[in-house]
């Protein structure tokens, strides 16, 4: 696994607050979207 990848799976696990290294990505990418429009929509 290269540094990059490393530094996005603790990027979005901190994010998630959940191991993101055995999820799919689709997965953690609706995730990401849910919690980005949830941010949106309080402001």
């Amino acid at each position: 696994m290269s540094e990059k990848e490393e530094v996005l799976i603790y990027k979005t696990s901190n994010i998630l607050r959940k191991d993101t290294s055995i999820m799919r990505l689709n997965d953690i990418i609706e995730e990401l979207v849910r919690i980005i429009e949830s941010k949106t929509i309080d402001k």
